[in-house]
């Protein structure tokens, strides 16, 4: 039953003819699903197989209407079948279903030629919009514990919904210019339709240095919030462990200025990132 209800439509959106061995897909379904007065097992098997489909492919289309921008609708169709085959839901949310994207397309760059890197940012960046909406959030560290607490042990942890991103594109910038371009709604309840040919197409070019980003929520909003590379460093650092101390002298080894004015940029830069609750 799974493997039927799985399997890929037929292009006009029915049930295949073929089992994947070449036999009768409706030998098939006789073995396991009665026909009534009203449908064969065939045409009874069929509604489970399209109602599957049909909503993954439209839970997908509706979290990654940015790659669908950059690559057009037919595109994102074949994209759409291709990664649900490979990775398909193993999940009871759909939430989860593009976690997966990100590492398949970076596989798979030829699904998304000739724009593959920017697609591959703007899934990122996508992906990284489901975990900020409804990531787990810890209670945020208190303020004076962090300034009473030993910089060179204290070890900060940011909160699961606070992704950090260093992207080749402005993303961030497409998609306040998508969501204009569709009049503030990108929305979409599938990946198909009959105004497929009016959805905006979307194009950044490549920046000229990195681009640092931190996605995140605040007051059950999404927001992204650009980083000083520097920034970007430091974060990293506590996220991968390192005590406060010796993260934030890593974030400024290869800037040449007085301890008096990096301790300034860090002080008005931790202040902002706690204010936004992200240390745990």
């Amino acid at each position: 039953m799974l493997s039927a209800v799985r399997r890929p439509l037929a292009r006009d959106e029915s049930m295949q003819k073929k089992w994947s061995d070449g036999s009768s897909t409706t030998a098939i379904a006789e073995q396991f699903i009665k026909p009534n007065d009203r449908l064969t097992s065939f045409d009874r098997l069929q509604i489970y197989n399209q109602q599957y489909w049909w909503r993954l492919l439209g839970a997908f289309a509706e979290d990654f209407r940015g790659v669908r921008a950059v690559i057009g609708n037919q595109k994102f169709d074949l994209l759409a079948i291709a990664y649900l085959e490979s990775c398909p839901s193993t999940s009871w949310t759909l939430r989860n279903l593009g976690s997966k994207l990100p590492a398949f397309l970076k596989a798979n760059p030829k699904l998304t030629a000739p724009h593959s890197a920017l697609a591959l940012d703007m899934a990122r960046v996508e992906w990284a919009r489901v975990v900020a909406f409804d990531g787990a959030c810890h209670k945020p560290i208190n303020s004076q514990k962090l300034a009473q607490t030993d910089p060179t042990k204290l070890r900060l942890k940011i909160q699961p919904y606070v992704s950090l991103l260093k992207l080749d594109h402005p993303i961030d910038t497409a998609i306040q210019r998508l969501k204009h371009r569709s009049g503030g709604s990108v929305a979409s309840n599938a990946v198909s339709s009959d105004n497929a040919t009016k959805s905006p197409r979307i194009r950044v070019a490549r920046s000229r240095t990195p681009i640092y980003l931190a996605a995140h929520q605040l007051d059950y909003s999404v927001y992204y919030k650009r980083l000083e590379p520097w920034q970007f460093t430091l974060l990293s650092a506590l996220n991968d462990g390192i005590p406060l101390a010796a993260a934030c002298e890593s974030a400024f080894t290869k800037i040449k200025q007085s301890p008096e004015k990096s301790a300034t940029m860090i002080q008005e830069a931790f202040a902002t990132w706690t204010g936004f609750g992200w240390f745990w």
